[in-house]
């Protein structure tokens, strides 16, 4: 990391500092609770919390909120593993607000008091939050327990724009590389004297992706209307989003020569959203306040994942299924050869005359396609009492409240036999394409789950921000959590997972599929057809097993924290502080080593998984150097109790498992300086996450304490610079370093790191005329060839263990044009 270093040096003697410079205002608050309706002052916060407004979210134009926090905020960095860009994991201090199931969730995700972390994995997507109609985004490290579940290392907390704050209209298009396309509007003002503010906000981005067959369409709409009373207030926001997401996975190392090329396709996540939100407050006396809201949310996911992992594939030479159409036509292999003229093999091969379809169910179909559905719905709210009264001489800030969240989960999942024609995963013909004259009542259907799971929670706490002198506070929470989980469905076995239809069951019986008796089946090494039978001591399918269980969890957490300002330019804090992770429906339900799962696919019973607990202690200080140099730094610790992670193996099967304890600790230090036309902002961020009990992976390994965490980078650098000679013209450049990291299913740290990477950035934004703004962007200037995500994997095209990495974009440009009038766009514009 010398460049990172030098990099560094530079931005400090330049006064460079996190592109949060309102870090340093003075006034400048920080939310105290999910709600946001409370704050308190940085000065007097015991943490080194990040507020992002201004320049990142007016002028350097991303497409998602990942991208957002990752461009602008310390110790953030992203992991991508699917090639769409609203499929980010991302990593703050080691821990991980994650789109994808199979990565633990540490970070807590609020919007307006509604949380937007799924019930169902804890997930995060990030397509279905509107970044157009954000305001401002605040982190909150540390295991803060006033904001509830999966706050192991920190809160993402998101407020948004308002009527009276954003009156006016504006409309933007744009479009560039890789087929882009998209468009935002706004529109906000006030009514009846201002006691009614309204704001509406629309964002619609399509573009086919860096790479082949990730094409990807995000819509998002938000509304809010407020009223103003004497002594309430009372608003209600609407968020809407749409969205379908392609990836195509990693590509092993000897792929990556094309990175633009997939492994397998197609890879599909479709989501819905649609959120309610009734938020009021009112003042019972001049030092009482009770504010609360209520919300409902709903979420629908459908999802398709082709699987390249069963053995044979049709590369036109070993195996020939270029008969197979991509409608899905059925290929007849016993009219085609599959064998090269002149070998024994293809001497062999004798053309089958029956009626009944030939498969090749012994030695493996080509790969399977996975179909998921998920159904939530969710009802939740938070209640917040804040009493501003002194404590004798001392003044007094004391917060009693609480969130409450009930879901409904609904989850359903078939993995299907296909054919991989040219990496294209197509499903095999179900039965009815064969006509019912021809005997055949199977499917290629090899296991089937339906679950339902019921998730309820609740968190109270009391927090207390006490001056015990004018430049010393005393911040103390106590909070307790309560979770109960249950699951109620079926886990169907059809077929073996690698296509036969005889398979032993988890009871120890040879099972068989009925369905395919007197079917034939295709035996490639000989080159001859066999007829399906019963076998011996045979129990006729399917095998059913249960996913029942219900889990409960609960646990008081403590906070306690100081923060001393000597001087009113410097400021010193410290504070400790617990948080309580319960495990997931989708980690209760995929923990058996014996039986592994392929994310986000299956499930195999509901073993139970201790609760994750996390104490984190941080020492920091901030201050000002004059009126345009701020600066931030702190050291933290953070250890946490029966983590919980997926384990892979080679074939991509793995299960959720508590590893004992692990570590993360490091360092961060942020600067920012004001010149007259020039902003600066730079930070750095050093993790190091580490196992701290040994235990053995899935390939058998054993992992030793001290190893490091897969997929979290140890060191990140942003630094965000901004020039403005005129009015009219704003240039902007962003550089992002990035250590290495482990790949995924490398717990142990045998194999080579996924290497790090540098990436430069540009924006200019300029207004030749008034109400319109012409702007322009380039990411990854120098066209840089890296990766952001890592796996251990079987390469099935060559038969070799490799890693799979996911080739990030390349160069990318995008230009547009927004138009506003009637006002202020924004209160930065304002400023």
């Amino acid at each position: 990391m010398r460049k990172t270093a030098l990099l560094l040096g530079v931005a400090l003697y330049a006064g460079a500092v996190p592109a949060h410079a309102e870090d340093t205002a003075p006034a400048q608050i920080v939310v105290t609770a999910p709600i946001a309706d409370d704050n308190a002052l940085l000065a007097d916060t015991p943490v080194n919390a990040q507020v992002l407004s201004g320049d990142a979210l007016t002028h350097q134009d991303h497409a998602n909120l990942a991208d957002l926090l990752n461009a602008n905020l310390g110790s953030v960095t992203l992991s991508n593993g699917t090639g769409s860009p609203y499929q980010s994991d991302v990593s703050y201090r080691g821990f991980a607000a994650t789109s994808l199931l199979g990565s633990p969730t540490g970070l807590s995700v609020w919007l307006d008091g509604v949380r937007m972390n799924e019930p169902f994995g804890s997930i995060v997507n990030w397509d279905l939050i509107p970044i157009s109609a954000i305001s401002a985004v605040e982190v909150l490290p540390g295991s803060n327990p006033v904001f509830g579940l999966n706050t192991l290392g920190g809160a993402l907390v998101l407020t948004t724009k308002n009527g009276a704050d954003n009156r006016g209209f504006s409309v933007m298009a744009q479009g560039g590389s890789f087929s882009r396309r998209g468009a935002q509007a706004e529109a906000g003002g006030t009514l009846a004297g201002r006691t009614l503010d309204w704001f509406v906000a629309g964002n619609y981005d399509d573009q086919a992706g860096y790479r082949w067959y990730t094409h990807t369409r995000v819509s998002q709409a938000y509304g809010k209307l407020r009223w103003h009373g004497i002594a309430s207030n009372a608003e209600l926001g609407v968020i809407w989003a749409d969205s379908s997401l392609n990836g195509t996975q990693g590509l092993p190392l000897s792929m990556l020569g094309t990175p633009q090329m997939a492994y397998t396709w197609p890879d599909n996540v479709s989501n819905t959203q649609v959120v309610i939100n009734l938020k009021a407050d009112t003042r019972l006396s001049p030092a009482l306040k009770l504010s609360g809201n209520l919300y409902y949310r709903r979420s629908d996911s459908h999802s398709s994942n082709s699987n390249a992992g069963l053995g044979d594939h049709c590369d036109g030479v070993t195996y020939d299924c270029s008969a197979l159409a991509p409608g899905g036509t059925a290929v007849d292999l016993n009219t085609s050869n599959p064998f090269m003229a002149g070998t024994a093999a293809n001497a062999a091969y004798a053309p089958y005359t029956g009626t009944l379809p030939i498969h090749d169910y012994t030695s493996g179909i080509n790969t399977t396609l996975v179909l998921s559905d998920v159904y939530q719905h969710t009802f939740g709210g938070n209640l917040l009492l804040d009493l501003d009264a002194p404590l004798g001489p001392l003044t007094n800030d004391v917060n009693v409240g609480g969130s409450f969240e009930t879901s409904s989960i609904r989850y359903t999942q078939n993995t299907d036999m296909a054919y991989l024609v040219n990496y294209q995963t197509v499903l095999m013909p179900w039965n009815f394409l064969y006509g019912s004259d021809t005997g055949f009542q199977g499917n290629p259907l090899v296991n089937s789950v339906a679950i339902t799971s019921r998730n309820a929670s609740f968190d109270v706490f009391a927090r207390d921000i006490i001056k015990l002198t004018p430049r010393l506070s005393l911040t103390a929470a106590l909070g307790y959590t309560f979770t109960r989980v249950s699951l109620a469905g079926t886990n169907s076995t059809f077929l073996d997972p690698g296509g036969a239809y005889t398979w032993t069951g988890n009871d120890g019986n040879t099972w068989y599929n009925p369905a395919y008796i007197g079917a034939s089946s295709w035996n490639e090494a000989t080159g001859s057809l066999a007829t399906a039978t019963v076998p011996q001591g045979g129990v006729a399918g399917p095998e059913i097993d249960p996913v029942d269980g219900a889990h409960t969890y609960h646990r008081l957490n403590p906070s306690i924290g100081l923060a001393w300002n000597p001087r009113s330019e410097v400021g010193l804090f410290a504070s400790y502080s617990e948080a309580m992770r319960a495990p997931t429906a989708i980690e209760l339900a995929c923990a058996d080593p014996s039986t592994p799962c392929s994310l986000p696919t299956g499930f195999n019973g509901d073993p139970d998984l201790k609760a994750v607990v996390a104490h984190s202690l941080e020492l920091g200080a901030r201050g000002t150097v004059g009126k345009r140099l701020g600066w931030n730094a702190a050291i933290y610790r953070t250890m946490v109790d029966n983590d919980i992670q997926f384990i892979y193996d080679p074939s991509g099967l793995g299960y959720f498992a508590n590893l004992g304890r692990t570590e993360r600790k490091g360092f961060e230090l942020g600067l920012n300086a004001d010149l007259r036309h020039v902003h600066l902002a730079a930070s750095y961020g050093y993790v190091a996450a580490t196992y701290r009990d040994s235990f053995i992976d899935a390939d058998g390994d054993t992992v030793a304490p001290g190893s490091h965490i897969t997929g979290i980078p140890a060191q990140s650098f942003k630094l965000r610079g901004t020039f403005q000679p005129t009015r009219a013209v704003l240039l902007g450049a962003t550089l992002i370093t990035v250590s290495s990291q482990y790949a995924h299913g490398d717990e142990a740290n045998i194999d080579t790191a996924v290497p790090g990477y540098t990436l430069v950035n540009l924006d200019v934004h300029i207004t030749p005329v008034r109400h319109v703004e012409l702007f322009g962007t380039v990411t990854n200037l120098f066209d840089v060839h890296y990766a952001t995500f890592g796996v251990m994997g079987s390469n099935i095209f060559n038969g070799n263990d490799e890693q799979f990495r996911t080739p990030a974009p390349g160069r990318a440009f995008v230009g547009g044009m927004r138009y506003s009038f009637g006002g202020p766009h924004s209160s930065a514009d304002a400023d």
